[in-house]
């Protein structure tokens, strides 16, 4: 357990008359995005907290810091919402970007009626439609005689990190902005005599240290959004000084469920935060479990067995910086399946791979959850060349790893950690590859392409990819062409799904780019929980 004061980072007036300690225990989980195969544990060790801390005098909550949902699928989110209010009992939930999905009705379709709050500060609604009871701006639940005041951040970068179609209705504020309308709402909540509050963020761990440094009366930050691995709780790191001196402990759980974490605080009765340990603990289930499957039956019907796999490479630690078999194995199915030339994925896009042993049309969904539209287009060589160059950089140069990597079928290419492209292929149906020259690359050789809308969007993380050509569009996503194209088979038992080397990154001398669990986060003031 830490002494927050011991850092030295209180500016205020230390209260004459000795303070009496009010504890608060905290279960917090981010970015699940509706991972069913791990989510098993994160049920289990929600509910084991519940239980023991109705043992003791302490206060205590379950939170989730966003992207609960994964794709417009309602009935599937409807499943993932009531697990959370019905198995789970989460109080308070932030709002991703994920949530939005289905647009701002899809998410209200599946919040509606549920005892789990949604909470968001600083968005902007765009519909005559009654909200006051499914997005709250704050929220207070009182326990042991303690009222805790909660507010909530939607992430500023919506507009690029959500399809334009499901930002009809509802907009984020910026970053200026979004401090304003929080601070006013914590002000609310401090006339009214609430001194403990916490902000549920899903706007990824830098810009919630610099919420943060801007506002006054927030004492804990449960983040999201960037799936950042964030362990103990040390000054300058994770604990850092509010606007007016005082700590404030930030906390994220990376994502799909790997990882849940405890907090344990004690405030004294300025409620201001005296000692705090943060615990990150890894969720005990690997595979399938088969009571959430046999529940996920039971609400979302059997699924069709489509093959069975005796071998695949698990989704890379962080997915966005690292090729990945199936993912490229998706984009060898949309190439086959749309009749192009090239197929390109934003690495980020599938959240999950499927595991060896039989691989049903589900799990072959649940690895794109998103649900975009998949194009047909063309693309010149030049314009191929600069989105490859300018998503590295930007991917590399980026702490987080964002917006990721592009995964391919019909090309090849090698790259450094630091970003910079070594060299480019394009790769025919027989195997030829044909170097591509990436210092000059033509305007005039052209291929035909297949990605999806998200990727195309003009004001989105790949600009370079907004189509030049006539654009055919499809109304169904890349996880329709992988069943279609698996179905085709002559041989569907036994597949092997490896990395074949058609990206490479190499390694330099000095990386700017660390993994997810980052080294700076693992330098544990508090020892990790068994």
């Amino acid at each position: 357990m830490i002494n927050v004061n011991s850092y030295g980072l209180n500016n205020y007036t230390t209260p004459k008359k000795p303070a009496t300690p009010q504890r608060l225990n905290i279960y917090y989980y981010n970015d699940t995005h509706g991972n069913s195969d791990q989510i098993a544990g994160i049920i289990h060790s929600a509910r084991q907290f519940k239980a023991n801390n109705l043992q003791n005098n302490s206060s205590n909550f379950i939170l989730s810091a966003g992207d609960n949902y994964s794709g417009a699928d309602i009935k599937k989110n409807n499943f993932i919402v009531s697990m959370m209010q019905n198995i789970m009992g989460v109080d308070f939930s932030a709002i991703g970007n994920h949530e939005i999905d289905g647009g701002l009705q899809g998410f209200y379709e599946v919040a509606k009626n549920k005892k789990t709050q949604f909470i968001a500060t600083n968005v902007i609604l765009k519909t005559n439609d009654s909200s006051e009871n499914i997005i709250k701006k704050s929220a207070i639940k009182e326990q042991n005689g303690v009222k805790y005041g909660f507010i909530g951040a939607m992430p500023i970068d919506f507009k690029t990190c959500s399809k334009k179609e499901n930002q009809k209705d509802i907009s984020v504020m910026d970053f200026d902005q979004s401090i304003q309308a929080m601070q006013e709402e914590i002000n609310k909540l401090k006339a009214q005599g609430i001194n403990k509050i916490i902000l549920l963020s899903h706007s990824g761990y830098e810009t919630d240290k610099k919420y943060a440094q801007n506002l006054d009366g927030v004492d804990i930050i449960v983040g999201g959004h960037t799936h950042t691995v964030v362990e103990g709780a040390k000054q300058g790191e994770n604990i850092v000084q509010s606007k007016s001196g005082e700590p404030v402990l930030i906390v994220q759980a990376g994502e799909n469920g790997k990882y849940y974490g405890t907090i344990e605080a004690e405030f004294d009765e300025n409620g201001i935060l005296k000692t705090v340990e943060n615990a990150l603990n890894e969720s005990y289930n690997k595979k399938k479990s088969p009571i959430i499957e046999h529940i996920k039956e039971q609400n979302l019907g059997k699924s069709p067995k489509v093959a069975t796999i005796s071998k695949i490479d698990p989704l890379p630690k962080n997915r966005r910086i690292a090729p990945c078999a199936w993912t490229n194995a998706v984009a060898d199915s949309m190439k086959n399946e749309l009749g192009t030339q090239i197929a390109l994925i934003n690495a980020a896009n599938i959240r999950k791979v499927p595991q060896a042993g039989t691989l049903t049309e589900r799990d072959i969904s649940e690895s794109a959850p998103m649900k975009n539209k998949l194009i047909k287009t063309k693309i010149t060589q030049k314009q191929l060349i600069n989105a490859l160059k300018s998503s590295l950089k930007r991917t590399f140069e980026n702490k987080e790893g964002t917006p990721g990597i592009l995964a391919v079928s019909g090309l090849s290419y090698k790259a450094d950690d630091k970003g910079n492209l070594l060299e480019a292929n394009f790769v025919d149906t027989n195997g030829k590859k044909t170097a591509i020259d990436i210092n000059n690359p033509s305007e005039n050789i052209i291929y035909t392409a297949a990605y999806d809308d998200f990727v195309a969007q003009k004001e989105g993380e790949y600009p370079e990819l907004f189509p030049q050509f006539e654009t055919e569009k499809f109304e169904y996503d890349k996880d329709a062409t992988m069943m279609n194209y698996l179905n085709k088979l002559s041989k569907k038992d036994g597949l092997e799904f490896t990395d074949d080397r058609r990206i490479e990154i190499q390694k330099t001398s000095q990386p700017t780019l660390k993994d997810n669990n980052i080294q700076r986060f693992l330098s544990l003031t508090c020892p990790k929980a068994s």
